[in-house]
């Protein structure tokens, strides 16, 4: 994920947010790989629910698609963006990638791209992996089987119907039939707290 500058819109609120969040408390790094300036690259974990992932939930960080591997983060913006939370709640013209406000800072950028019309689909379809597919779309590619390894190893199913946003964890009665459709709005969680904090409760 890429929260926005501290002197771009939305910025100190997004520092706020994730000061408080885990203030005076203790987290894990799962750390990803060393960047080119020595820092670390790594999932913040607060217990077993990812710091990462909830800044981007709350509309306090973007998905960075440059170095995206779990298409999680373009669903859990595409629902911050819906709901208008943090920085999406911002007009247009202040929705500014971190990226491009970084380039723009040191005079490499020409001008901003406009995301206000940014898809889940177009998310994903940025993703490294992604580039140069001959599938159009996320949702064009086939939805992985019951039996394949989720997106990021991520096994929890989040499944939407008629009874409502129900996650289904591995060996439980209807976690092998149940299929996971991203462009239905389902989904796949890591943990329990991630599921019931986006939304999906377990089943009854």
């Amino acid at each position: 994920m890429d929260a926005p500058e501290k002197n771009q819109p939305w910025g100190p609120e997004a520092r706020a947010a994730l000061a408080r969040r885990v203030d005076q408390q203790v987290v894990a790094l799962d750390v990803k790989e060393q960047d080119r300036y020595d820092r670390l690259v790594a999932v913040v974990l607060l217990g077993d629910e990812n710091i990462n992932g909830w800044m981007v939930q709350q509309g306090h960080a973007w998905a960075y698609r440059q170095y995206l591997s779990d298409p999680s983060y373009c669903a859990w913006e595409g629902t911050a963006r819906a709901a208008r939370r943090g920085v999406w709640g911002l007009p247009a013209a202040s929705q500014r990638a971190p990226w491009e406000w970084r380039r723009f800072q040191r005079g490499d950028g020409q001008g901003f791209t406009d995301y206000s019309l940014e898809t889940v689909a177009n998310c994903v379809a940025a993703m490294p992996n992604r580039r140069g597919s001959s599938s159009p779309s996320w949702q064009a590619s086939p939805a992985p089987s019951p039996k394949s390894a989720p997106p990021g190893g991520c096994r929890i199913k989040g499944n939407i119907s008629q009874n409502g946003r129900i996650y289904h964890v591995p060996g439980s009665p209807s976690y092998d039939q149940t299929q996971i459709d991203p462009s239905k709005g389902e989904r796949w969680f890591c943990t329990e707290s991630e599921a019931r904090a986006a939304g999906w409760r377990p089943p009854r």
